[in-house]
């Protein structure tokens, strides 16, 4: 909800400007905050890419080209309108009755991924940080689909506070909420499925997984 007023009152001091490349939109019509151009070289679509392996998962596009680029400069400047505007098309039919679930890094909180909870704030959607790493896991970019799977089998697990109390709010949550997961990029779906098995055992169903890209199947690492 701030961040709307924010976004409102900034659009009434000053001229529209798409957020990325800071130019003046021509297009009033255009709700996104990003212009044309953006839009095509950044590869969004209205209702962004979606699939359903190894989970139902939805993205705002796919992970290549001006989009990682986005994505990796998104990590160090923590750009909120800019992240923002590319979430509009996970915002716009993300039900209200929805829960967020962050994917906790695997470094330091000092040097951890921050987009994973700054894309839940953007949603605008209630949510937990349920999930923290229980072992160290190594970066995957040099690793293929089954060292992946293999690096995250077992890394996480519900925060202490989660199981301590009857009381807390993952305890009562109601039956007919939508529970996502939320990451930055999904490539094999590892990082995910050690999320939800880990959720699943606590007889959590899971919606699926919102994301800002998912790699395209000719870039995944093989087995």
């Amino acid at each position: 909800m701030l961040t709307c007023i924010k976004t409102c009152l900034g659009q009434l001091l000053i001229e529209p400007s798409c957020a990325i490349c800071k130019r003046q939109l021509i297009s009033e019509a255009d709700q996104s905050g990003l212009c044309q151009t953006c839009q095509q070289r950044l590869g969004l679509a209205e209702s962004g890419v979606k699939g359903n392996s190894p989970l139902p998962w939805r993205a705002v596009s796919w992970y290549s080209g001006a989009m990682r680029q986005l994505i990796l400069s998104l990590r160090r400047t923590h750009d909120l309108g800019s992240l923002q505007a590319i979430c509009t098309s996970l915002q716009c039919d993300l039900p209200q009755n929805s829960l967020l679930i962050p994917i906790p890094g695997w470094k330091a909180k000092s040097r951890s991924n921050p987009l994973p909870e700054l894309i839940c704030r953007c949603l605008e959607r209630p949510t937990l940080q349920l999930l923290q790493r229980c072992r160290p896991t190594v970066g995957q970019h040099l690793l293929n689909r089954r060292q992946r799977v293999s690096n995250q089998s077992g890394s996480f697990t519900l925060k202490q506070t989660s199981t301590q109390s009857t009381s807390h709010p993952w305890t009562c949550l109601p039956r007919q909420q939508q529970v996502w997961l939320v990451d930055d990029i999904v490539t094999t779906g590892a990082t995910v499925m050690a999320a939800h098995q880990v959720l699943q055992a606590y007889g959590t169903s899971i919606q699926g997984v919102l994301c800002l890209a998912r790699t395209p199947w000719e870039f995944h690492p093989v087995i």
